[in-house]
C-alpha cells in the first residue's frame, strides 16, 4: 500500500483567484444617497456590481478549464478543492497542461489590465441610475489587477504516524480516503448527468450523452487501485455499455437500461453496493433489475417434483401393532351362510307414467334393484380392530 503514496500518486495543487467586480454598499455610502439604494440592475441585495462580470469572464473560463482536466485524471485529495492525486505516469502530460493555462490566464490578465479602464466607464453608462455610489465603490486597477493570480505546486505527502501506528495503518488511511473521494465524484458528475433534460422529457438520448458515461470509465481504470470494488463498477459500466445501440438514438428499454445506471451511478454509496455484487459475481442486469423472487409456494412445488424424480428405494411396511384381545371374555357366534335365494328381494317402487313414456320411445324401463342378502364373514375373516367389538 505504501507504493501507492510513494510511486503511483503525485499531488498536484492548483490556486486561481480573480477579481470578482462587487463590493458591498457601507452605511455610509448608503446614507450618502439619502438612506436607500436606488433601483438598478447593477445593485443586488445591497451588493454592489462595480466592475462588469465579461470582464473577467475569460479568466474563469481558464480556471474552469484547468480545473476539469484535472479532475478527469485524478482525484481531488486532503479535503480540498484545488489539490487533486494524479498518477505520477501522468505528470510531465499534466504540467504541460497546467503550463499552458499558467501562461494563457497571464495574457488575459494582461489584456484586462489594458482595458480595465475602458470597461469600467462602459459599466457606469450601462448603470447611469447608480453612477453615484459605483464611482464611490471603483476599485483602481492596480488593486484588481494584483487579485489575479496563478499559483501551482506538485508534492508526495506522507502520513503522520500516531504513538502506536504502524506506517502501513497511516497509509492505509489516507488511501481509503481516495478510495471514497472517487466514488463521491462519480455520483456528482452522474447526478449532474441524471438532471439532463433529455433524461427528464425526451425518455431518449443521443449517443453524446454517453460521453460523460465513458469519460468517468476511464477514470475508474485509471484509479482503480485506490479500491479494490472499483474494478466491479468498471465491470458493470463496461457490460451496460455494451448492450446499448453504438449509433443513433437511446430508447425503448435501452433508454431504461441507461437510465437505471446513471440513477444507480449518482449515488455513492448504491454504486459502491452494486460495484460489490458484480464483483461477486452478479451480472450486471441482474444488479440493475434484481429479478422477482421465487415464490414459497412455487419454490415447494418444484422441490416436491425433484423430489418425485429422485429413484427411492422402497421400504418394507413395519407391522402394525395390535393390541391383545382376550378370546375368553367374547363371546363369538358363529352364524352359518343364508343362501341368497332365499333372501326375499327389495324393489323399490318405479313411476308408472316414466315407464310407459320410456317405452314409447323405445328405452327399455331398467330393472328394478335387487339388494343382495347379508352374509357374515368368518372371523377369520375379520379385520383385526374388528375384533374388539
Amino acid at each position: 500500500m505504501q507504493d501507492v503514496l510513494n510511486e503511483k500518486l503525485t499531488l498536484v495543487s492548483i490556486n486561481i483567484s480573480t477579481f470578482s467586480g462587487y463590493r458591498r454598499a457601507t452605511r455610509e455610502h448608503i446614507a450618502a444617497l439619502g438612506g436607500s439604494l436606488p433601483a438598478s440592475a447593477a445593485i443586488t441585495e445591497g451588493s454592489i456590481k462595480v466592475f462588469p462580470c465579461d470582464g473577467t469572464k475569460a479568466l474563469q473560463t481558464v480556471r474552469r478549464g484547468i480545473f476539469r482536466k484535472l479532475q478527469a485524471k485524478g482525484v481531488r485529495a486532503l479535503g480540498s478543492q484545488n489539490v487533486f492525486a494524479v498518477l505520477t505516469d501522468d505528470l510531465p502530460e499534466i504540467e504541460k497542461e497546467v503550463a499552458g493555462a499558467e501562461a494563457e490566464f497571464k495574457a488575459e490578465v494582461d489584456a484586462l489590465e489594458a482595458n480595465y479602464d475602458q470597461m469600467f466607464e462602459s459599466h457606469v453608462a450601462s448603470n447611469v441610475e447608480a453612477e453615484t455610489i459605483i464611482r464611490s465603490l471603483k476599485v483602481d486597477r492596480a488593486t484588481a489587477i494584483a487579485k489575479c493570480r496563478f499559483s501551482s505546486d506538485v508534492f508526495k505527502i506522507a502520513p503522520f504516524l500516531r504513538e502506536g501506528q504502524s506506517e502501513e495503518e497511516g497509509v492505509e488511511g489516507i488511501v481509503r480516503g481516495l478510495g471514497r473521494q472517487l466514488y463521491e465524484e462519480f455520483a456528482a458528475n452522474m447526478d449532474k448527468l441524471l438532471k439532463n433534460e433529455a433524461f427528464a422529457k425526451n425518455q431518449r438520448v443521443g449517443q453524446k450523452t454517453l460521453r460523460p458515461l465513458k469519460a468517468e470509465l476511464q477514470k475508474m481504470k485509471k484509479l482503480s487501485f485506490l479500491d479494490p470494488s472499483v474494478e466491479g463498477a468498471i465491470t458493470l459500466v463496461s457490460d451496460i455499455l455494451k448492450v446499448l445501440p453504438q449509433e443513433g438514438y437511446i430508447e425503448g428499454q435501452s433508454f431504461v437500461t441507461l437510465e437505471k445506471l446513471v440513477e444507480v451511478m449518482s449515488d455513492a454509496d448504491t454504486l459502491l453496493n452494486a460495484a460489490s455484487k458484480v464483483k461477486n459475481g452478479v451480472p450486471a442486469c441482474d444488479v440493475l433489475f434484481p429479478p422477482a423472487p421465487v415464490q414459497a409456494a412455487e419454490a415447494t412445488e418444484v422441490e416436491e417434483v425433484a423430489q418425485a424424480a429422485e429413484p427411492t428405494e422402497a421400504v418394507p411396511d413395519a407391522p402394525a401393532a395390535v393390541p391383545p384381545v382376550s378370546v375368553a371374555q367374547q363371546q363369538v357366534v358363529m352364524l352359518p351362510p343364508i343362501p341368497a335365494a332365499s333372501v326375499p328381494a327389495f324393489t323399490k317402487g318405479t313411476d308408472a307414467s316414466v315407464s310407459d313414456k320410456l317405452g314409447q320411445l323405445g328405452i327399455a324401463p331398467p330393472p328394478a334393484p335387487v339388494r343382495a342378502a347379508p352374509v357374515l364373514r368368518p372371523r377369520g375373516a375379520l379385520k383385526t380392530n374388528s375384533l374388539m367389538f
